[in-house]
């Protein structure tokens, strides 16, 4: 690791720097357990105290830290303490994006063009009119269907399958075992009970600063295209169909399922095994509980549900109330029934 300058990582985070313009780091370390030429940051106010003890070289702090004791540290102040140090950690200490040049086993088809600085490990295969963008990494045993476009900086890891004529966002990050343009889930039935498959014949179009987990599984569209959005970010394990499509930043967690030609809005939180009918809207900033099931559209904004059937989340917390009662009113029942037979009787 080279030794950066303080000046220059400034600049890049777009600091204001209280300290010598001169100083360098050469790695970096939490700010309770740090290291001399070291980079840290403090983000929470309940951990102040370690930064006028710190081995740090360098503290990030916020715009309007101020010092309660003497400190004799060099600080870059930033709105983010936080965001600034991944930042940092994905610009100048990320060991998969160090990669370069072309391993023995890759096979690229001359008819494809790849850009400066890219790493294509070995055993992958790039079908024939595919194009690669600068500082792309694709590790082994990939397969790169015709006709895909993969933008700058992008970071394919292992074991990825990405069909023909898909299209990848710069800066997007794909893990292994992801599926990316496998065919959508299009039989039609016929009289005799059996189905003839519908081809599919769209493709999957990925915005920039994309990231999609492990074992996902993205369909290309019937036709048209399945579109995920810029700044989307996928679990592992979740399935989206065909022609679906994901606004921007919107979050979603592991083994969730996405039914055909549903739209979700920009900046949705969707929970772990969330389920979704097919054709369907759901409005933006919609913010879904774990385990929820959603068989209609959602057309107000920024609303919270949960449940299945979902609903509002506070009318959700009340049904569990009472149905954590039911046994109780259960027995108020009866005693209510014997009580107007006995006055019946008599």
């Amino acid at each position: 690791m080279r030794s950066l300058l303080v000046a220059e990582l400034t600049d890049f985070l777009e600091g204001e720097l209280s300290g010598t313009t001169t100083e360098t780091f050469t790695g970096v370390s939490k700010i309770d357990q740090s290291i001399p030429g070291s980079l840290s940051f403090l983000a929470n106010d309940k951990y102040e105290e370690h930064i006028y003890t710190t081995s740090a070289t360098v503290v990030l702090v916020k715009k309007d830290f101020t010092p309660q004791k003497e400190l004799d540290k060099t600080l870059i102040r930033v709105e983010d303490p936080y965001l600034a140090f991944c930042k940092v950690l994905n610009k100048y200490f990320n060991p998969a994006i160090a990669k370069s040049g072309v391993e023995p086993g890759a096979v690229i088809s001359e008819k494809s063009t790849l850009g400066t600085n890219v790493y294509i490990g070995a055993n992958t295969y790039i079908d024939e009119n595919s194009t690669i963008g600068n500082n792309v990494k694709i590790y082994p045993n990939c397969h790169i269907g015709s006709g895909v476009t993969i933008d700058d900086n992008c970071l394919i890891y292992a074991n990825v399958s990405i069909y023909n004529d898909s299209q990848i966002g710069e800066n997007t990050i794909i893990h292994s075992g992801a599926v990316i343009g496998s065919d959508g889930f299009g039989h039609a039935p016929q009289k005799d009970g059996s189905y003839v498959k519908i081809p599919q014949i769209g493709n999957v179009v990925i915005g920039k600063n994309v990231e999609i987990g492990s074992n996902c599984s993205i369909d290309r569209a019937t036709m048209g295209s399945t579109v995920i959005h810029d700044g989307v970010r996928l679990d592992n394990l979740i399935q989206v169909a065909h022609n679906v499509e994901i606004g921007a930043h919107t979050v979603i967690a592991s083994q969730s399922g996405i039914s055909g030609s549903t739209t979700l809005g920009p900046n949705c939180v969707v929970g772990g095994q969330v389920g979704f009918a097919g054709h369907i809207t759901i409005a933006k900033g919609t913010k879904i509980g774990a385990q929820s099931g959603l068989g209609r559209s959602v057309t107000e904004e920024n609303t919270r549900l949960f449940g299945s059937p979902v609903q509002p989340l506070k009318d959700e917390m009340r049904s569990q109330i009472v149905f954590r009662e039911l046994p109780q009113l259960k027995e108020k029942v009866e005693q209510l029934e014997k009580v107007i037979n006995e006055k019946n009787e008599g």
